[in-house]
């Protein structure tokens, strides 16, 4: 498949366009889009993927969020839970299989209007659906697990900017104050320490999504990913949230030391 990134970068922006990008949420997503583009370029170079693969990866960060503006213009939430499912919703915009069911519905952008062929259609699609699972299927072929763990560790990393850079009372739609005295769930806070991804059906409270997002690191594949993570410091800053809950900074505190060893060995 050959990908024109400029044509792509005019349509998305195309799209985005007409929802309104002073909108903290709006503006979020366009820029995570071309931060994850970025990442997964990287990663894709750092094993040696030829070019047209490369491009395919990138474009798979280009794509695989642009479901979201239609579940804020909707939802008004980009939480899955209380709404719908972002992956799922991007890859049903992207082939035809979303309607928005309202007459002033801004105009849906199709994989046709991003890629001139569709040698490619499958693993695209497959891939933004998987993007957001908690674990994925075993039965994908070894190049379709490929560019979809590229893409979910791009994903994966940038949520950590996402966090440091993004009021956490815009992300989580709590208050900082109520953050701040929240105590984390056991169950999410035994997921984080024995470095699994947290489980979504044990998060509760406000505060699980913090470690949940921590936790997102122990499920990185590339060394790359390793690496990039290190070189932003994001990481780091998640962990050094300031809680005023007991159970909650102690737990943030053991995780920091835990990351710290696991990181070390996975990036060399």
């Amino acid at each position: 498949m050959k990908i024109d990134r400029k044509n792509v970068c005019a349509v998305f922006k195309k799209y985005t366009d007409q929802y309104d990008s002073s909108d903290i949420k709006v503006a979020l997503k366009i820029e995570h889009t071309y931060k994850v583009a970025e990442i997964a370029d990287r990663i894709a170079r750092s094993i040696n993927l030829s070019e047209e693969d490369t491009d395919l990866a990138w474009l798979l960060g280009m794509l695989h969020d642009v479901g979201r503006f239609e579940q804020l213009r909707k939802y008004h939430t980009f939480i899955d839970s209380i709404s719908v499912n972002h992956a799922a919703m991007s890859a049903d915009v992207l082939f035809n299989k979303y309607d928005a069911e309202d007459e002033d519905a801004p105009q849906q952008m199709r994989i046709r209007d991003y890629a001139a062929d569709s040698s490619e259609d499958a693993i695209i699609e497959k891939a933004i659906r998987l993007h957001n699972v908690f674990k994925l299927p075993e039965k994908l072929t070894e190049r379709e697990k490929m560019f979809t763990d590229i893409l979910r560790d791009a994903d994966k990393i940038d949520i950590l900017r996402v966090n440091c850079e993004i009021p956490m009372d815009e992300i989580y739609d709590c208050p900082i104050d109520n953050l701040k005295v929240n105590r984390v769930t056991p169950e999410v806070l035994a997921d984080a320490l024995g470095c699994r991804n947290v489980d979504r059906a044990h998060v509760k409270q406000p505060i699980d999504h913090l470690f949940t997002h921590i936790s997102l690191t122990f499920g990185l594949v590339y060394p790359e990913s390793y690496r990039i993570t290190r070189e932003q410091g994001f990481l780091k800053q998640m962990m050094a949230f300031e809680s005023g809950d007991k159970v909650t900074a102690e737990g943030l505190s053991e995780l920091q030391t835990i990351m710290e060893q696991f990181m070390e060995k996975r990036a060399s």
